[in-house]
């Protein structure tokens, strides 16, 4: 099958890890899978577009997949108090998938000139009374801090996951060096698309940013 952004093709990958024996993980669930067991863990980080998050998964319900997705708390292009974003993510919910955050405290530190820690707080409890659940995953946004010197992946080298109550860091080398990591950050597989590594590695870490797919047609 032709390579493409197209949601069929997602379904394909999906399709094509299921007839190998692949399990699909949220962050959340990964504590129940033994080594023995092939799985995947599927992520999205909604940086732009909650709809595109929203038909993302529906898709994943339709196939039987559960996925986490990380929310930003101060996304310039949705709102997390706003009712149309707050159903989309409530159903995100309700269809089986994780909700974690997808903090920016790092930048906002370098901005505000306040604690890293008292930012990521903040916007941890933000996400957790809008939505009425409890977030134990986080995943930074961004490559790299737009201001400063120090990256928002950078957070959790000064701050022990423990005290700010996560029991999961995407960026985590269990995620990123243990199993295979792949990305399809600024609209580019940079070891080309998934569908060509699943099969090759027991453990994966697939993101996937929703804003890049699309049913027919990326103007959609």
């Amino acid at each position: 099958m032709v390579c493409t952004w197209t949601y069929e093709h997602y379904a394909f990958c999906i399709r094509k890890a299921r007839s190998l024996g692949y399990a699909f993980s949220r962050f959340v669930d990964v504590k129940d899978y033994d080594e023995s067991q092939p799985f995947i863990i599927l992520r999205h980080d909604i940086d732009f577009s909650i709809s595109r998050a929203l038909a993302m998964a529906r898709l994943e319900r339709e196939l039987e997949a559960n996925s986490t997705f990380f929310v930003r708390v101060h996304a310039p292009t949705y709102n997390i108090f706003e009712y149309k974003t707050y159903r989309a993510l409530r159903e995100i919910l309700l269809l089986g998938h994780e909700i974690g955050l997808h903090f920016e405290a790092m930048d906002f530190s370098h901005i505000t000139d306040q604690d890293p820690r008292s930012v990521f707080m903040r916007e941890k409890r933000v996400l957790e009374t809008v939505l009425d659940i409890s977030v134990v995953s986080a995943a930074a946004h961004g490559e790299h801090a737009s201001a400063g010197s120090r990256h928002n992946r950078d957070f959790f080298k000064y701050v022990p996951k423990e005290t700010v109550d996560i029991l999961y860091d995407a960026y985590d080398a269990f995620f990123t060096k243990n199993m295979k990591y792949l990305s399809d950050s600024a609209y580019r597989w940079r070891e080309g698309c998934m569908c060509n590594h699943i099969g090759k590695y027991p453990r994966m870490q697939i993101l996937t940013h929703p804003i890049w797919w699309f049913r027919e047609h990326p103007y959609e």
